[in-house]
């Protein structure tokens, strides 16, 4: 374990016992740091009184930061990372990330929202009224069910509220035409029914100008979020919750900025894809009943439909050049219905939940690669000075389609006689080639020939495959959950999950439309005067997965499987008292994630992934200190992982197209710790901190990497950077109102090497290229005595430092075209807000 052994961790726990003391509420602002009431455990408890490493985050701390979506709190929870994006973006908890390119896997990270888990292109829903976000850290399989090995994400929205009518309309405005509005009005109708509706919208232009000409407006945001609550409560005993949420978001699509001879630009890019946006239209019903049974006894029932489109087409060169176009779009529709019943019993020594849940999700996906004949051309470019070369010409060629190389290239393949450029005389020579006897020579190359060596008059055509999946996924799980207090001091937990998965899924990958107009009109001048073009090879599917080497795919055939998948999972947890105001605890956990298929690798469809399991030790300490002016939580854990599924990029060997994603699986072992501090050395004043660290040892199957090298198989070791977050809130006292002040710095170490994937020396002359990250933000809010009136000001990376990644993608190896992104700017503006 990086830089803690397990015996250092046991004596920084012990060392702070001794300051361990009652919380008594000191005077100022800052009387005691903020409670926060979570449902880890299906029961609401103080997140403290949780022997669960939890990090949490609240209205108040939404507000502070800006937060609008799970990616904005990352910096401020160890152990979580939230990709880019709105339909794909990753979830990782302990470097544990979800393989989610595939619909037919499952994400190790659960997500739900309202206690309802959310498919993966839902979990970025925006944060409208929202009370708080829990992140529980570590394998959740019994409370939490499947995709829950690495951890779980509850968001948890606000509720109606029977007391009084109350609402609160709010302007966040700022540079880039920032503009978001929220309002939420609570209406009492009777002293037993009451409604909440709230209604967020979100626009900003985007940080990056996009000169190709018709090019869409990269990283714009769009969306509109709303939700509608309806509270009755039916007796003293029974109420029942009705929900409607919905999502409406049109962004423009991820810059991919190109680069380009040693240069990359952080305020501009040329981004050349056709149609190119991000969006989701997304809307859910349901409903929740709690009815207690007797003093001890209370039943739960919550049903819930998701039903969403998404779409996310993106350029994937980032150069604005036609002979080097590449985009890729991700289509996806999903209707997920899920329902849990769910018993609580508690009493002075025992508490007890157990449920049951169930759940069925329809979707389909379509992946599409989209190029161009002038990419195509490229590409048959590069075979024909491989030809070139082997036949010892002394010369190469930049384009098939340009008349001066063409003149060179058709006569030197056609004995000293140039040809000229019609489509005839392009297929005659090709036919010719074959007809010569160098195909041999071609060998890896033919898909290349076959459907790039086409003449001029193809220019402007698009070449779009697609991998179509459909599939039906169905879940059944039973759980129980017992805590038993042993004395006034130890309690020990034990819970148990059953989960079942039943999967449909298939593949199916339709020629390319160019390509059937390719070969038909290869077919008629083979009948019609150029019979050597019948020597051809058939265009086919080069650029999608599917098209790789030995995965098995017939085109045009539609391929199906089924499986099923069943675990058995636990936990058990002893927990101490220590003091009224701290406590430590260990945890032995089991997680469980799905098997399934990858929706882009059809040997799946025979051996499909296997289930990803996990074992967790975990041992922690949390509690106030120093008469409550200091809270610290911090946590040690050894996380062993089977068959753990991850993404990587792979190309065929055997052809220079284009690289893919896929699915690769595991053994892996992360060791680790994570450290939340608050203090308050003044009453006025309140200081954060938190950090994480964590080693790994893996050994993963052996696959082609993006390059189109062997990688894999061999065992790894790895250690996390340094990266910590520090905050900082002051709330001086003045005559009118109160004035709060957040700032927060943010630092990631960066290491960028040669081990490092698509790491190049030449690389290191880019701008801030590896250098750590440094991250500064602060807002200062004014809010008035009777709290009807807040403004602020506020400024996200004040010290304008801005960063890249390591240029790359799926056209960088084989068309030079190498992209990446950039992270955002200097940004500002204001908070309006009025409360009534």
């Amino acid at each position: 374990m990086s830089g803690l052994t397990l015996s250092t961790s046991l004596a920084v726990m012990t060392s702070l016992i001794p300051s361990l003391g009652y919380s008594e509420n000191v005077s100022g602002r800052y009387q005691a740091i903020e409670e926060v009431t979570v449902t880890a455990q299906k029961r609401e408890q103080n997140a403290m009184d949780v022997p669960i490493t939890i990090g949490t985050f609240s209205a108040q701390n939404m507000e502070a930061t800006g937060a609008l979506t799970l990616g904005d709190i990352a910096d401020y929870i160890p152990g979580l990372e939230v990709g880019d994006g709105v339909t794909q973006a990753s979830m990782s908890i302990r470097g544990v990330s979800s393989a989610n390119i595939s619909s037919g896997g499952d994400a190790s990270v659960a997500t739900f929202y309202d206690g309802v888990y959310l498919p993966r292109a839902a979990t970025t829903i925006a944060f409208s009224d929202m009370q708080r976000v829990e992140v529980l850290k570590g394998p959740q399989g019994t409370l939490a069910g499947r995709n829950a090995a690495a951890g779980s994400i509850s968001m948890v929205p606000n509720s109606p509220s029977l007391d009084e009518t109350e609402g609160f309309i709010q302007l966040k405005a700022g540079n880039y035409d920032f503009q978001r509005w929220e309002g939420m009005l609570n209406l009492p109708i009777s002293d037993k029914v009451a409604i909440r509706a709230n209604l967020l919208s979100n626009q900003r232009d985007g940080y990056i100008d996009n000169t190709a000409p018709g090019g869409a407006d990269l990283d714009m945001q769009e969306s509109l979020t709303g939700r509608l609550s309806l509270l009755w409560e039916i007796s003293e005993k029974t109420d029942i919750q009705f929900n409607y949420d919905f999502d409406d978001t049109d962004n423009g699509p991820r810059s991919a900025v190109g680069y380009n001879g040693g240069n990359l630009s952080f305020e501009k890019t040329s981004n050349d894809a056709v149609g190119a946006e991000e969006t989701r239209d997304m809307y859910s019903f349901g409903f929740k009943l709690n009815h207690e049974i007797s003093d001890s006894w209370s039943v739960s029932w919550w049903a819930n439909h998701r039903d969403f489109d998404v779409t996310n087409r993106d350029d994937q060169d980032g150069t604005g050049n036609i002979y080097t176009y590449l985009d890729t779009d991700n289509i996806e529709s999903s209707e997920l219905t899920y329902t849990e019943l769910q018993f609580n019993y508690n009493s002075d020594r025992i508490n007890f939940v157990g449920g049951l849940t169930y759940s069925v999700e329809d979707k389909t996906q379509t992946t599409a690669i989209t190029s161009t004949a002038e990419t195509a051309s490229n590409l048959s470019t590069q075979v024909a000075n491989g030809l070139l070369d082997a036949l010892s010409a002394g010369f190469t060629i930049d384009s098939i389609w340009d008349p001066t190389d063409w003149t060179m290239l058709s006569a030197a393949l056609n004995g000293g006689t140039p040809l000229g450029q019609s489509n005839a005389e392009y297929q005659g020579l090709l036919g010719n080639v074959y007809f010569a006897g160098y195909g041999p020579l071609l060998d890896g190359y033919h898909e290349i020939l076959a459907a790039g060596w086409v003449d001029p008059s193809y220019a402007g055509q698009q070449w779009t495959e697609e991998v179509r999946n459909t599939g039906k996924f169905t879940n059944y799980g039973i759980y129980g959950d017992i805590d038993v207090a042993v004395t006034d001091k130890l309690n020990l937990i034990f819970g148990l999950r059953y989960s079942k998965d039943e999967k449909d899924f298939t593949w199916e990958n339709p020629t390319a439309t160019m390509a059937g107009l390719v070969n038909a009109e290869r077919a008629f001048l083979a009948a019609n005067g150029v019979p050597v073009a019948a020597l051809i090879p058939q265009a086919t599917n080069f650029l999608s997965p599917l098209s790789m080497t030995g995965v098995g795919l017939v085109s045009d055939t539609l391929v199906k499987a089924s499986d099923d998948w069943s675990k058995t999972t636990g936990r058990f947890v002893a927990q101490y008292q220590l003091t009224e105001e701290a406590m430590t605890f260990f945890t032995y956990s089991t997680g469980y994630t799905s098997g399934g298929y990858d929706s882009f690798v059809l040997n799946s469809s025979v051996t499909p992934l296997e289930p990803e399991e996990v074992t967790n030790l975990e041992l922690g300490i949390k509690g106030d200190f120093f008469d409550g002016r200091m809270r610290a939580q911090f946590s040690v854990f050894d996380m062993e992982m089977e068959n753990r599924q991850k993404s990587v990029t792979s190309a065929d060997p055997t052809i220079p197209g284009l690289a893919a994603p896929i699915i690769i699986s595991g053994d892996e072992d992360i060791t680790g710790w994570e450290l939340q501090l608050t203090w308050i050395p003044v009453d006025t004043l309140q200081l954060g901190m938190v950090t994480t660290m964590r080693d790994s040892d893996s050994q993963y199957q052996s696959y082609i990497d993006a390059q189109g090298n062997p990688a894999g198989g061999d065992k790894e070791s790895a250690e996390t950077l340094s990266a910590y977050t520090l905050t900082l809130d002051w709330a001086p006292e003045i005559a009118f109102g109160s004035l709060d002040v957040h700032v927060d710095y943010i630092f990631e170490e960066q290491d960028f090497g040669p081990e490092t994937a698509d790491y190049l020396p030449i690389y290191e002359s880019l701008e801030n290229f590896g250098a750590d990250k440094k991250i500064l933000n602060a807002r200062i809010a004014w809010t008035s005595d009777d709290e009807h009136y807040m403004l602020a000001l506020w400024g996200k990376n004040l010290l304008d430092n801005q960063y890249t990644g390591i240029p790359g993608g799926l056209a960088a190896s084989d068309l030079g075209a190498a992209h990446t992104t950039v992270s955002a700017p200097l940004t500002w503006g204001i908070d309006a807000r009025y409360n009534f």
